[in-house]
């Protein structure tokens, strides 16, 4: 793992202020995503409800906004709006950046395959197969991508989010944040179960396709002997049987894959459930604020959903 996390960092190493940009994107998304659902707290809490408002709004809203609740209740709403705004802004230019980055690597490794290719004797050209180097050239060059844009970027930011969420989950209502990690034992138990079966069945489908490449690639560069012997229909009939097993192959990959998604997804659909009981049960004893559960139930989902991204990053990595 380290020797791969090491060859990928190489790759990423001439990006590195587009990468620094990226992580600044990505903690000022997160800074975002903590301040939206204290708009709605505010309204149900103090706007709709009876509770003070908080020494924060009080300092940030001009005086006039504060005369009536029509006019705090709009103002709320617009804030909240913003938050939001500024977040998914935030968002499509750090995918932009990331994306970027993640087709520059692409293309520098294939650079680098391309002239690892050429410098190998004419021996190696003679025995192995052109149409496999191809597909290696084309396909597997995006395996750095893969590694970066899927599983470097993804885990850091769903580490990150998780760390922050968790954190204010606790200062709020440390049993509830406590009650939240039940899931974690579940999830890994599920990505222990399934991991295996997918990584066995990916390799699989990239032996299949490379097989398909090949075959298509055969026929068309002897295309004249094919004719001259009228076997069109014959290497027609060879091809089509394996473009079936190929695609028989990718189908029950992605079978694999969604039945993997839907367990986690379940898992803390059952996971936010709970919470929603215990956290009501605090509502009605007092403890809790209705506007407050909302925090809560919103934070859980910013929790679950690094858990979840983590599980499943882990688990393509396979």
């Amino acid at each position: 793992v380290v020797t791969l996390l090491s060859w990928t960092l190489s790759y990423l190493r001439p990006y590195r202020s587009r990468a620094t940009v990226v992580l600044a994107l990505t903690l000022f998304e997160i800074a975002l995503a903590v301040a939206a659902p204290w708009p709605l707290k505010v309204i149900v809490d103090s706007v709709l409800g009876d509770e003070p408002l908080p020494s924060g709004v009080i300092r940030l809203l001009p005086a006039g906004f504060l005369a009536s609740g029509a006019t705090l209740l709009v103002s709320i709403v617009v804030a909240g709006l913003l938050i939001q705004l500024g977040a998914e802004v935030v968002r499509m230019w750090h995918t932009q950046l990331q994306v970027g980055i993640g087709q520059r690597v692409v293309y520098r490794l294939r650079e680098t395959l391309l002239a690892h290719l050429q410098t190998l004797p004419l021996r190696h050209h003679l025995v192995s197969r052109t149409a496999d180097s191809v597909y290696r050239l084309d396909a597997d060059a995006h395996c750095v991508d893969d590694l970066i844009i899927g599983g470097l970027f993804p885990l850091a930011l769903a580490a990150t989010n998780l760390t922050v969420m968790f954190a204010i989950l606790l200062y709020i209502d440390g049993s509830l944040a406590l009650l939240s990690l039940t899931v974690a034992p579940f999830l890994y138990l599920c990505l222990r179960h399934h991991a295996g079966a997918m990584s066995a069945r990916a390799e699989r489908v990239k032996s299949l396709e490379a097989s398909l490449i090949e075959r298509s690639f055969e026929v068309l560069s002897s295309v004249a002997a094919v004719k001259s012997f009228t076997r069109e229909h014959h290497e027609l009939g060879k091809f089509a049987r394996h473009g079936r097993n190929t695609m028989r192959a990718r189908l029950t990959l992605t079978w694999q894959e969604s039945l993997f998604s839907v367990t986690v997804t379940a898992i803390t659909l059952a996971g936010t459930a709970l919470i929603l009981v215990v956290g009501g049960w605090h509502v009605l004893e007092g403890r809790l604020s209705i506007g407050t559960l909302l925090v809560v139930i919103a934070y859980l989902a910013a929790v679950y959903d690094p858990i979840s991204e983590i599980a499943r990053t882990t688990g393509l990595l396979q």
